[in-house]
Formats: C-alpha cells, sequence, structure tokens
C-alpha cells in the first residue's frame, strides 16, 4: 500500500511503499515518525503517522489488464482447439480477480485512514 503525506514547502503530495495495513503496523515497523524527501522542491519533511494517509492501489486494474490479454490468448486456443464452453470461464476469472483484490484494497485503505495512532501510548524505537 502507498501512504501519502503533504509537503509542508510546495504542498505536493510525498508517497512511500509499505506493506503495513493499519497505523499501528505502521509506527511498528517504521517507527511514529517517518522522513520523506519531496521529489519537487527536495524538502525533507519528517511525519508522524498521524499525518500521513492512505490511498487506493492501481493494482487491480493493472490485474485485469494482465488478464484481458490473457483471455485473448485463451480465447484464441479455445476457439480453435477445444470446446466453446469453457470460453464462458475465463471471462469471467479476471473479473473475479478484479473484485476479490478491488475490495481487499479498499479495505485495507479504510482501516489505515480510519484509525488514528496519537492518545496511544508506544514503546517504539
Amino acid at each position: 500500500m502507498n501512504v501519502y503525506g503533504k509537503c509542508k514547502n510546495c504542498k505536493n503530495e510525498i508517497g512511500y511503499r509499505t506493506d503495513a495495513n493499519t497505523r499501528v503496523e505502521f509506527a511498528m515497523q517504521d517507527g511514529e515518525t517517518k522522513k520523506m524527501n519531496c521529489k519537487n522542491c527536495g524538502t525533507d519533511t519528517v511525519f508522524h503517522v498521524d499525518e500521513l494517509f492512505a490511498k487506493r492501489s492501481n493494482m487491480p486494474f493493472l490485474t485485469v489488464a494482465l488478464g484481458v490479454f490473457l483471455l485473448v490468448i485463451i480465447t484464441v486456443y479455445f476457439l480453435f482447439f477445444s470446446d466453446n464452453q469453457y470460453v464462458i470461464i475465463a471471462f469471467g476469472l479476471p473479473f473475479a480477480v478484479y473484485f476479490m483484490l478491488d475490495k481487499q484494497d479498499q479495505k485495507r485503505v479504510s482501516d489505515f485512514n480510519k484509525r488514528k495512532l496519537k492518545g496511544r501510548t508506544h514503546n517504539i524505537g
């Protein structure tokens, strides 16, 4: 998942890739503060984990694009070398994968954005 903070100098979004699903996990992995460099103005900005927010990923869309590419190959194979009943399954599979990945990504982003870390005491170094 990508988390973002706004540069305090130019107000541009600064992104950071993380495997954390929540702010608590982010704080445990990367600390309660994260120093990020703005590629627009070159300013280093220190963000508290509560100043960061998550956005939805493009991964489900890329998965569908790859699925459609594979679908064309599979369709050509099945049209010329097999029964047509498997073509229906081949068309449905990329869309089923897309909806599962999209829902999972939406849940991760929602979980990260709705729970703040402030007000808690942590023993994180």
